[in-house]
Formats: C-alpha cells, sequence, structure tokens
C-alpha cells in the first residue's frame, strides 16, 4: 500500500505567477505556428553586452570552474560595493553585500531571514507578482496600498502614515516600479522617509532597484540613501537589492545582489549557504565583467536608448488607440487602464477575460492588471521590437474598435 507525499499548507498557499503563465500559453500558440506579439515578456530581448560573453569564454578556458564562495567572489562582491557606493554616495564594504541567484533571490533570502509573525511589509499597487507570496513565505504579512492611475500609481504620504506602526518591518518600494515604470522623485521620496520615521522609527526602508539604469529623461533615478541622508536612525536602516538582469540583458546568467548592514548581510549569507550556497561561478565573472568593462557600461547606454524609441512607440500607439495611461519614467513596460472595458455590463467580465481575448484572437501577449493587485488593467512590455510594437497595438486598436 502507498502512502501519498502531502503538499504542506505553506506551499498550497503559494499562489502561481499570472506572467509565467501567459509566457506559457503565448509559447504554445507559438509552436503552433501562430503569430503572437509578445507585450507580455519581462526581460531584454538584446543579446548581453559582448564584453560579458568574451570575458567568460576566457576564463573558461583558463581556469577551472569551481564552487564560489556562499556570498558571492570577493571581486564581485568589490565591484558592487564601489559602483553602489559612489551612487548612493556612502561607504560600502565588501561584507555589506551578498550576491544571490538573481535579485529575486536575493529578496527572498532577506524575507526569510529579518520576518517574524506578525511582521508587516507595507508596498503599493500595482506590485510586482511575487511580493506578497514571498512575504508570506518569509512569515510575515503584506500591507498593500492601493494607488491608482490617478495619482500615477504612487504612494503618498498620506497613505503610508495610515498604514504604519509597531508592526511595520519594511517599506517596500520598487523604483521604478513592474509592472507601471513610474519612479519617485528625490523629494518624492524624502517625503515617505520623513513619514516612516516619525510614524514607524523601528521601520526598515527596502528598495528594489533591479531597474534602476532604465529610467528614461533628463530626471534619473532618485536615489533611496541619498533622500533618507539626515534622518536620524533611517539612513541605516536600508537594505538595497539590485543586478544586472535588466540593465545588461543577462536574465538568465541569474545574478543579484543585496547590500545591507553587516549583520543582516551575515544572516542572508549563513542562510545562502544551507541553500543554494554561492551563485553559478561562470555567472559571477560574467556580472563582474558587466560592471567594470567599459565596452559593458556603453552597451547599457545603448539599449536604454533603443528602449526609450520604444517606449515612444508603445505610448503613441496606446493613445492612437484611445487608451488612459500613466507614461512610465522607467522600466520597459507601460501599464495603461483597460476598466471601461471591463466589469458588469461590459464586453469583457475582467481584465483576465480581456487579456485572454487579446491572446487567442489576436496575438496579442498582455499579463492582466490583477496579477499586479490592479485589476482593469494590462502590462504591456516593449521589450521586443518597434515593427511589433507598431502591429501589436494596431492589431490592438481595431480589436478595442470593435469591443
Amino acid at each position: 500500500m502507498s502512502h501519498p507525499l502531502d503538499i504542506n499548507a505553506r506551499a498550497k498557499a503559494i499562489q502561481p505567477s499570472a506572467t509565467l503563465a501567459i509566457s506559457a500559453r503565448a509559447g504554445e500558440l507559438r509552436a503552433a505556428g501562430r503569430k503572437v506579439y509578445n507585450f507580455s515578456a519581462g526581460q531584454p530581448d538584446f543579446a548581453p553586452p559582448a564584453g560579458v560573453t568574451r570575458a567568460v569564454t576566457e576564463r573558461l578556458a583558463n581556469a577551472p570552474v569551481g564552487y564560489a564562495p556562499v556570498p558571492g567572489t570577493p571581486e564581485l562582491r568589490d565591484a558592487v560595493a564601489a559602483e553602489l557606493a559612489a551612487y548612493h554616495g556612502v561607504e560600502i564594504q565588501r561584507g555589506q553585500v551578498v550576491v544571490s541567484c538573481g535579485a529575486k533571490h536575493s529578496l527572498a533570502n532577506l524575507f526569510m531571514v529579518t520576518l517574524s509573525p506578525g511582521d508587516e511589509v507595507v508596498f503599493p499597487t500595482p506590485y510586482w507578482v511575487s511580493y506578497p507570496e514571498m512575504v508570506r513565505l518569509g512569515g510575515g504579512e503584506p500591507v498593500i496600498v492601493e494607488c491608482p492611475r490617478s495619482q500615477g500609481f504612487k504612494l503618498q504620504p498620506e497613505q503610508l502614515a495610515e498604514v504604519v506602526g509597531p508592526k511595520t518591518k519594511f517599506l517596500l518600494l520598487n523604483s521604478p516600479s513592474n509592472p507601471a515604470g513610474v519612479a519617485y522623485s528625490h523629494a518624492e521620496l524624502r517625503a515617505l522617509a520623513e513619514v516612516l520615521h516619525a510614524r514607524a522609527p523601528q521601520a526598515w526602508i527596502l528598495s528594489d532597484d533591479i531597474y534602476r539604469k532604465l529610467v528614461y529623461g533628463d530626471a534619473g533615478h532618485a536615489s533611496i540613501v541619498r533622500a533618507c541622508a539626515g534622518i536620524p536612525g533611517l539612513e541605516e536602516q536600508i537594505v538595497l537589492v539590485d543586478g544586472v538582469s535588466k540593465s545588461h540583458a543577462m536574465t538568465g546568467w541569474r545574478i543579484g545582489f543585496l547590500v545591507a548592514p553587516a549583520p543582516i548581510a551575515a544572516a542572508v549569507n549563513a542562510l545562502q549557504g544551507q541553500t543554494t550556497s554561492g551563485a553559478c561561478t561562470p555567472a559571477q565573472w560574467a556580472a563582474l565583467a558587466a560592471l567594470t568593462d567599459p565596452e559593458c557600461i556603453a552597451a547599457v547606454d545603448e539599449m536604454r536608448g533603443r528602449f526609450a524609441e520604444r517606449r515612444e512607440a508603445m505610448i503613441a500607439g496606446l493613445r492612437s488607440a484611445g487608451v488612459e495611461l500613466v507614461e512610465p519614467d522607467g522600466a520597459f513596460y507601460v501599464f495603461p487602464d483597460f476598466s471601461a472595458l471591463c466589469g458588469e455590463g461590459e464586453r469583457f467580465a475582467d481584465d483576465l477575460a480581456l487579456a485572454s481575448f487579446l491572446l487567442e484572437d489576436k496575438g496579442l501577449a498582455t499579463v492582466p492588471g490583477s496579477a499586479f493587485g490592479a485589476p482593469g488593467h494590462l502590462r504591456l512590455s516593449f521589450a521586443c521590437g518597434l515593427e511589433d510594437i507598431r502591429e501589436g497595438l494596431a492589431a490592438l486598436e481595431q480589436a478595442l474598435a470593435s469591443a
């Protein structure tokens, strides 16, 4: 007699990723010969900078590939510390840096070592799909603040004041954000930091900066560390998560990093030592080249320029179709509002039905806004060619005209 292996309650509570499900269905349609406009992509469609692959190829030919140290190779950790110290205007030591298997892994590690039952993590909608589940898996409670299109998808100080308190462990900010691409200014970050310090002085700020290098226009990216400068206590209560996946088109290399005060970094290192151990050694060589090779650094600027051109095409096409949106400041997403088409008495029951219709009937792969805590919206990625953007949006305009 066999005895089934039970799945525990923690695993049963995990919600599957809607973005991965859409990508899988789009892949099935492509395999069947359908033309699919992939506006669901969460990764650049460019090749990594040539210097990345060259550096790895050269080292593979001349060095054995052994285990990497659990927190990352010394060279990569030093490079991360140097870059982020210069960017944020603070001193960062190697011991504050832990390299992991992607920024997602860094976030999960942090939650696992810092959250206890009852701890709250505050973040706004629309949020990256994995935030709530990772917080729960870490033992904490997500506190989600609704931030609609009317306020630019940004958390306001008065909203933050209403939800933070003695249970708040982190304020989690993603700027520029996935899925909306909105970025906070220095003044906006400062206002949030002052409220957090006044209402919950024990709370920390967790800044997910994975899209930091993909900001368009003259304003640039605002550093949370600089925004918190001079606020007693809070300026030391910041954790940074970053990586090379989005900025250098290196998603498959799976390298991210966390920067935190040494005791937190040590706890993350201990956890990682008993789970994944060190990230892939050749991938760390690649990340080192990405951060230090002048050719690789210049390639980021080139990719950002091409994304900016695609962004303009995406915005123009959506406006031509009469769609309401907040223009993204960064990343490679736009998050238009289709709520007028969704709901009781409308053409589509909800944004999931709309996304399904667009994929199955028009070959447009999008991601429902419900996955990001913002029903009635769709996430469209411009990590695809200009021709696909223009053709796909023309098909969208036709679909909306007949809806």
